[in-house]
């Protein structure tokens, strides 16, 4: 029996390919755009009042896994927080921690009961958080309480 060894070429090739599709950006949906069609959502204070099913990309961190609801974080970025649905698959062998900058791509969730989420597509760490990713409030600098004599 003859057996086939792949040359060279067909290897580097091979590598080439799985290198390309392993850092391509994930492409946009495809669909219309124009009148009637939600502009994406890019802050966590914007999703509140947000129509169902608008795109969404956030950038900033997860501050903790809510008890007693499943698959929900607290995110935060720079203009507040909001609640996000990340199922297990999503995560697959990725480790987010409190200090990891992540992006978030999915779309908002209205619900009758509750403010709007976002249901996460997918997550990417960008980096660790810095103080720009904080929320604004926490950002401006506090007065000094006026002094009595």
């Amino acid at each position: 029996m003859h057996t086939v060894r792949p040359t060279l070429y067909t290897l580097f090739l091979c590598l080439a390919l799985s290198l390309a599709f392993l850092t391509a950006q994930p492409a946009r949906a495809a669909g219309f755009e124009g009148p009637g069609v939600a502009a994406t959502v890019t802050r966590a204070v914007d999703v509140l009042g947000a129509q169902d099913d608008a795109p969404c990309v956030l950038e900033g961190h997860l501050v903790e896994k809510l008890p007693r609801r499943k698959h929900r974080y607290q995110f935060e970025d720079h203009s507040g927080q909001v609640v996000v649905e990340i199922d297990n698959k999503i995560f697959d062998q990725l480790t987010v921690t409190p200090k990891d900058k992540v992006r978030l791509q999915g779309h908002v969730d209205w619900n009758r009961k509750r403010p709007n989420e976002v249901e996460v597509d997918s997550i990417t760490i960008i980096g660790p958080i810095t103080a720009k990713d904080m929320p604004e409030i926490a950002n401006t600098p506090q007065k000094p309480a006026p002094v009595r004599r």
